[in-house]
């Protein structure tokens, strides 16, 4: 899901592959506030609009507070700083998580604790309704034309693929996609039906997972 997880403080993304914004370090804490609020202010006019229609730059700049100048130093385009959202919520979500799973070390409580923190997003209504106007302005344009690099769902899964790899899963990288595809679909299920899964939904998930990581093991 890409909405933001609770408690992360996950660092911000730095906008396009190609975008000219000359390299400063003792500028760097001034640009990721720039750019957490440029998101911020983005989320927010998504929620109001809605899934009828794409925000302009103008609407997110106002919301923010901020210049178009501030604006383009960091995105080149709307769509740009659309995705960006997408992924930061992917960033954000895999920091919570992580911060979930390093409480504990045994192989079950670390994957109850990453399957738990995935569906966490869908529960809490705002997240929810910020994950599905988020993917709706998404689909809205051409991801592929995007500079924003799609780095969350694969930090994501190297988080999942490292639990795995820990607990000696033979194959761990190709078991976790197994387990985050299964995961994440389910999720999406949920999410799209409007519905949150129960207390015993999400532990028969749990022994689904974990009966394929101990196959994979024998």
């Amino acid at each position: 899901m890409p909405a933001a997880g609770r408690g992360s403080t996950e660092s911000v993304l730095s906008g396009g592959r190609h975008l000219r914004r000359a390299v400063n370090p003792t500028r760097q804490a001034s640009y990721d506030d720039e750019v957490r609020k440029l998101i911020h202010a983005a989320q927010e006019v998504m929620l109001r609009k809605g899934k009828t229609e794409v925000p302009r730059v103008a609407e997110i700049v106002r919301e923010a507070g901020m210049t178009n100048q501030a604006f383009y130093r960091h995105f080149r385009s709307r769509d740009d700083l659309v995705v960006a959202t997408y992924e930061q919520g992917l960033l954000t979500l895999h920091g919570y998580l992580e911060h979930r799973v390093l409480k504990y070390a045994h192989v079950k409580d670390r994957m109850r604790a990453w399957i738990d923190g995935v569906m966490a997003q869908i529960e809490d209504p705002r997240l929810s309704e910020l994950s599905a106007v988020i993917l709706w302005n998404v689909g809205q344009i051409a991801r592929d034309q995007s500079e924003i690099e799609p780095v969350g769902y694969a930090k994501i899964l190297e988080l999942l693929g490292s639990i795995l790899a820990d607990a000696d899963v033979p194959d761990p990288d190709r078991t976790a996609v197994f387990v985050q595809t299964l995961v994440m679909g389910v999720t999406t299920r949920y999410h799209e039906a409007g519905v949150a899964p129960t207390g015993d939904d999400r532990e028969h998930l749990l022994r689904f997972c974990l009966g394929g990581i101990e196959g994979a093991q024998s």
